[in-house]
């Protein structure tokens, strides 16, 4: 192993015995073979009959990055294949997963086979009444069971959704004896997508999803796709070499604000424009257009939400705001965690009266799905994973959700598992070139990888300047960018920062 110390100490500190195995280049042999996932066997030659036999396909997506890229994903492959699917992408007031009225939409307007992908698990009634409608379903999900659909189910908690329809793919190419050269063409196409999902899903980035999104974020930094190029433009600090920074708040923003601020359709019009730069270009102006909407209400709601709160934070917070738009509950739930590091439901009004929707988002080590399973009775539905959730409720039951919620995570919440610390010690002497080749080789960041955080002791403020601050150690320096600690220049102690691809961030200061 041929790793700096200080890095080779973070992969100590996380239990990764075998160190190198978790920083060789990976290929597509370390990926599990796609028929060990349950049913994957039998859904793939459902599929491949139905495509032999000319049946009328729907793909059933979602309205966020992971579904909308999973549909895209599944498209593309059944259009290899020979299909000519349908591809439908609900907008967000039509509520999340398949419904039964979308189901009667589908009997009317002809489908033989619907495949969901990145829902479909918990759909249990809707299931039922396209099965008996005439439809066969076959579903392809990620999300915790609650309610599981009696049907053919390729379903996995070790990929996200488009991860799952990558796998799928290939189980399809292997089943219709694609030649290797084929096969790898449609893996490398397929992981650049999956790179993106997984990063953006809160899922976590290890072993075969890791292994995915390695090899996705390699084959974007070289992709030829007119869309993701112009996106990557867009949103990347470095488009020729994209990492999981900017994936996370660069390119996955700019997607899901189009299921957000108006139809997953705008988003998805960048994936079809694979050569047509002109189109491209006109898809991703409008992904931006929507992702500056998207951050200004973000920035108003939020600014409200935080002077309606207060000073008392409770250990699990329980927003219900009735003028925010239903597609930045999860957004708001997201700043509500960074800024109290508490897990946080946010409600909305839902279309249904006397109903509201919310979308939850964790801390390290609280489950929300596991959290809000004994408090199952307040719900209409709920479900999603551990570190985000979605749920649907009736208004007059916030009260007492509210108490119950904060009551059950406040055990694990208080405890220290909370506060951050340091995985090694640094001496600003190792920076360089060299050692951030090597941080690259513990890409990608995100759930389950986080960004590695160092403790630089004796150092002081040598610069602050707007939100970057350059702390100096000795005669090495580094610049990390600073949200919410005071300080000024000329401070001297231990700093706590974290790595995040190309992005230092300064977490905390202790005075010496």
């Amino acid at each position: 192993m041929f790793l700096c110390q200080p890095l080779a100490d973070v992969l100590i500190a996380r239990g990764i015995d075998d160190a190198d195995s978790f920083i060789e280049q990976p290929s597509w042999s370390h990926l599990p073979n796609p028929f060990s996932i349950p049913s994957m066997e039998r859904a793939a030659t459902r599929v491949l009959d139905a495509i032999r036999s000319r049946k009328r396909i729907t793909i059933f997506g979602d309205y966020d990055c992971d579904g909308i890229l999973g549909a895209h994903i599944l498209r593309s492959a059944l259009t290899s294949l020979g299909a000519a699917p349908r591809t439908y992408l609900p907008h967000r007031d039509e509520g999340y997963g398949l419904s039964s009225p979308t189901v009667h939409r589908f009997s009317c307007t002809g489908t033989d086979l619907l495949i969901t992908v990145d829902n479909g698990i918990n759909a249990r009634a809707a299931v039922r009444l396209a099965q008996r409608l005439g439809i066969d379903v076959v579903v392809i999900d990620h999300h915790r069971i609650q309610d599981r659909a009696e049907t053919t189910a390729v379903w996995s908690d070790a990929f996200c959704g488009a991860g799952l329809a990558a796998m799928f793919a290939w189980a399809l190419a292997l089943k219709a004896a694609w030649n290797d050269t084929k096969v790898e063409r449609l893996l490398s196409g397929c992981s650049q997508y999956v790179a993106i999902a997984s990063i953006a899903d809160c899922v976590p980035l290890l072993r075969g999803t890791r292994t995915l999104a390695r090899l996705g974020l390699s084959e974007l930094s070289r992709s030829r796709h007119k869309g993701l190029h112009e996106l990557l433009k867009s949103a990347c600090t470095d488009p020729s070499q994209p990492d999981s920074r900017d994936v996370a708040f660069g390119v996955a923003p700019r997607i899901n604000a189009a299921g957000r601020m108006a139809h997953p359709a705008e988003a998805l019009a960048v994936f079809e424009a694979a050569l047509d730069e002109e189109a491209a270009r006109q898809s991703v102006d409008r992904l931006n257009q929507l992702n500056e909407e998207r951050r200004c209400t973000v920035k108003v709601h939020f600014e409200e939400l935080v002077e309606s709160i207060g000073a008392d934070i409770p250990a699990g917070l329980v927003v219900y705001r009735e003028m925010s738009p239903k597609g930045i509950a999860g957004l708001l739930a997201s700043k509500c965690v960074e800024k109290y590091s508490v897990p946080c439901i946010v409600l909305v009004p839902s279309t249904t009266p006397g109903q509201v929707v919310g979308s939850g988002r964790s801390v390290p080590g609280v489950d929300l799905v596991e959290t809000l399973r004994p408090l199952g009775e307040l719900f209409l539905r709920f479900g999603g994973h551990a570190q985000a959730v979605g749920l649907t409720m009736a208004v007059d039951q916030i009260e007492e959700f509210r108490e119950k919620f904060a009551r059950s995570v406040e055990p694990v919440v208080r405890g220290d598992s909370q506060t951050l610390h340091a995985e090694a010690e640094l001496n600003l002497a190792f920076i360089g070139r060299h050692f951030d080749e090597q941080l690259l080789l513990l890409e990608p960041f995100g759930e389950g990888n986080r960004p590695p955080t160092f403790s630089i002791r004796m150092a002081e403020v040598l610069s602050v300047r707007n939100k970057w601050v350059r702390i100096r150690q000795g005669r090495s320096s580094v610049e990390a960018l600073c949200w919410d600690l005071p300080v000024t220049e000329q401070m001297k102690g231990d700093f706590l920062v974290e790595f995040y691809g190309k992005t230092r961030i300064l977490r905390s200061f202790t005075p010496r």
